[in-house]
């Protein structure tokens, strides 16, 4: 009998068998294009909520108006990408996003609401021309068998920016504010930078990266897949029962994934509001014990990405759900030391990463002539649940600043069935169906 080390060395994929040549090319842009992330998120929310004193509605409408630009730009950039270079649309959506961060700069100089949330509104628009495209090329690299995995690549590469761009903007922001308090221009200096950074990443991505190079299975070519999806499809709606169930199965994935995100938007913006609340501690300290949550999970995504490639759907999901509220719960209303918040953030995006991996890996399956249009349409779903979900949160915030949270578990556990039977009825639809892995 084998022991499981040697099982899982005999079981082990060559590089050539999951991604292309040039996969670590389309990867390698994320970092330069995220390293504003969490620093720009966190100065945002800080200077509306604490610095100018803003109401609940105030917070919640940056990040609506930023998820605002997101859909706008998600009701075409599925038929864009299905149609247009690739390539060009990720270097104009790394350039409107470089834009956007100068917007930002600016407005805070000139303590401008309005400036923030218009900047908010390209910021997000520039961000789906950008991850529509990007997407599609990662799919169309990697093997379907290993789809998650090269999602995982994608959050790794994205949580190495973070880290950077973390580092060098609160060193930029505590450094300029003991030695020049007054210096505003210099105090958030680092949000310019980021903006600099995804100028080279759009133009180094266009000059990298081939488009035209997609992902070869051993067996079968780019064409055959296609005709064998085509044939599928035929096959699947041949009859009136099955056209009902792909249609049921769609309506309750998106159904599922509308209300998830509008459930996300309702608590999400008010974390760090109660942390600042509950903790009592500067913000500078709270912000670098809220960072491992956003960063942890990222680094440890290439695994995460493995396992979900493995895992079976329907209990990663009802388990993660179950436990994420619980934990969420927990965050909020027990934990008063920072040490134990930060550890309990952590678990709590590791397993919603894990749930993400497993989703994306499903959707990206459905079809392969129309995924631009599959990533389109979930963004779009997305975008509107983030536009919805912040608005009301920040309106049941005035009521109480629990409400978004109570609230939030409470959808996130309603929610199970929907994912549970919509999975369980698209999988034997699916284009790209895995059960031919064992012959890989």
């Amino acid at each position: 009998m084998q022991s499981p080390l040697k099982k899982l060395k005999k079981q082990s994929v060559p590089p050539s068998h999951k991604f292309t040549s040039d996969f670590d090319s389309v990867i390698f842009i994320v970092i330069w294009n995220s390293l504003g992330f969490f620093f720009v998120d966190f100065i945002m929310i800080y200077m509306i909520s604490q610095v100018w004193e803003g109401p609940g509605l105030a917070i919640g409408l940056f990040p609506a108006f930023l998820t605002f630009g997101g859909l706008i730009s998600s009701l075409f950039i599925g038929y864009l990408t299905d149609h247009v270079s690739k390539q060009k649309l990720v270097m104009i959506g790394s350039f409107g996003r470089g834009l956007s961060y100068f917007g930002l700069y600016s407005s805070i100089i000139l303590q401008s609401l309005p400036g923030i949330y218009i900047s908010s509104f390209l910021l997000g628009l520039g961000a789906m021309l950008f991850w529509v495209p990007l997407d599609t090329l990662i799919s169309e690299k990697s093997s379907k068998h290993h789809r998650s995995s090269a999602f995982g690549r994608r959050r790794f590469a994205l949580g190495i920016g973070q880290v950077i761009g973390t580092i060098v903007g609160f060193s930029i922001f505590g450094l300029a504010s003991y030695f020049t308090p007054d210096n505003v221009f210099l105090i958030f200096s680092g949000i310019p930078i980021f903006g600099i950074a995804n100028f080279y990443a759009g133009i180094r991505f266009f000059l990298s990266v081939d488009e035209d190079k997609k992902f070869q299975y051993p067996s079968e070519s780019i064409d055959e897949i296609d005709d064998l999806s085509e044939l599928k499809i035929n096959d699947t709606t041949s009859t009136e029962r099955s056209v009902h169930l792909y249609i049921l199965g769609i309506i309750l994935l998106f159904f599922a994934l509308i209300l998830g995100a509008i459930n996300a938007g309702i608590y999400r913006p008010f974390i760090l509001p109660i942390i600042f609340e509950n903790m009592k501690e500067p913000p500078a300290l709270i912000s670098w014990f809220y960072l491992p949550a956003m960063i942890v999970g990222t680094l440890v995504a290439p695994k995460l990405g493995v396992i979900a490639d493995k895992i079976n759907p329907y209990l990663v999901i009802s388990i993660a759900s179950i436990v994420g509220g619980i934990l969420t719960w927990v965050i909020v209303f027990l934990t008063k030391n920072l040490w134990i918040f930060s550890l309990l953030l952590v678990i709590d995006n590791t397993i919603m990463l894990t749930v993400g991996f497993v989703f994306i890996n499903f959707l990206s399956r459905i079809s392969v002539k129309h995924r631009g249009k599959i990533f389109g349409l979930i963004t779009s779903f997305d975008s509107m649940g983030f536009i919805i979900g912040p608005i009301l949160g920040g309106l049941v915030y005035e009521i109480s600043h629990t409400t978004p949270f109570i609230i939030s578990i409470l959808v996130e556990w309603a929610l199970i069935p929907f994912f549970v039977f919509g999975i369980w009825i698209l999988n034997p639809r699916v284009v790209e169906s895995l059960e031919d892995k064992k012959s890989q």
